[in-house]
């Protein structure tokens, strides 16, 4: 009687605790979207992976990695139907249904050209001098002066190109149809030295946005207890240098 009282499991909010531990959902991508999540052979690793173990083996939790599009995703945690979404910006509509840990990652936006550009770039406003379209992503943040200038300059909006996936605007900047894309400064220098798919591109000196993204929990499924655990589980990593230790493999 003894042993099945001290493992007793309680449901709460839509993921199972058993004593300290707990199974949350995280949202990946569907794909590689290195070096963030690297996906082979059905399992996912990579730097927003490992940084995500680290804070769950500090808080005795244990992640179960589900792939969804980013806009939908951000729909899943408003009504807690997943847990966790890693590498999101902060921002005030996010927070009315998101509690944010961190920070998990500095973000860096930045401007992806073609080699063989000569651009001369040194404000926002200088994009709209530019040829031909910037791409961005659907869903994506780029940064508040960033979004305030998409939102309120309509010559500047006109000059944006949004698409679903970066793909997209990999192949465009191959065949010269866009000026440029904006990208996120870990994944734009990985692809870089090992995509060949961005052999001819290279980045623009040109900061867009420095940033921080955090980890992002559902308000509606994962309870303030739940938070104030993985909270402190956060600060406990830190102080260690667990997370720094990481980050410095993918620089």
């Amino acid at each position: 009687m003894k042993k099945i009282a001290a493992l007793t499991i309680v449901i709460i909010f839509g993921f199972v605790c058993i004593g300290f531990a707990c199974e949350l959902i995280v949202r990946v991508t569907e794909g590689s979207y290195a070096p963030f999540f690297i996906k082979e052979n059905g399992r996912y690793s990579g730097l927003s992976i490992e940084l995500t173990e680290a804070l769950f083996k500090e808080a005795g939790c244990k992640a179960i990695y589900k792939p969804f599009p980013f806009k939908r995703s951000l729909a899943y945690i408003k009504h807690g139907e997943i847990h966790l979404m890693l590498n999101l910006t902060v921002t005030e509509e996010r927070e009315a249904y998101t509690r944010f840990i961190g920070p998990q990652l500095d973000e860096t936006v930045v401007l992806v050209i073609h080699k063989d550009s000569r651009f001369n770039i040194a404000s926002l406003e200088d994009m709209k001098k530019l040829p031909k379209s910037i791409g961005v992503e659907i869903g994506k943040v780029y940064g508040k002066e960033f979004e305030d200038k998409r939102k309120h300059d309509i010559e500047f909006r006109s000059k944006i190109e949004i698409v679903t996936d970066v793909a997209f605007n990999v192949r465009k900047l191959q065949r010269n149809r866009l000026s440029g894309f904006l990208g996120y400064g870990y994944n734009v220098y990985y692809k870089i030295k090992k995509d060949p798919e961005y052999k001819n591109f290279v980045v623009h000196p040109y900061i867009v946005n420095q940033n921080w993204v955090h980890f992002g929990f559902s308000k509606k499924s994962v309870s303030e207890d739940m938070i104030k655990k993985l909270q402190e589980a956060y600060n406990r990593a830190t102080r260690k240098g667990v997370f720094k230790k990481i980050k410095q493999q993918y620089r």
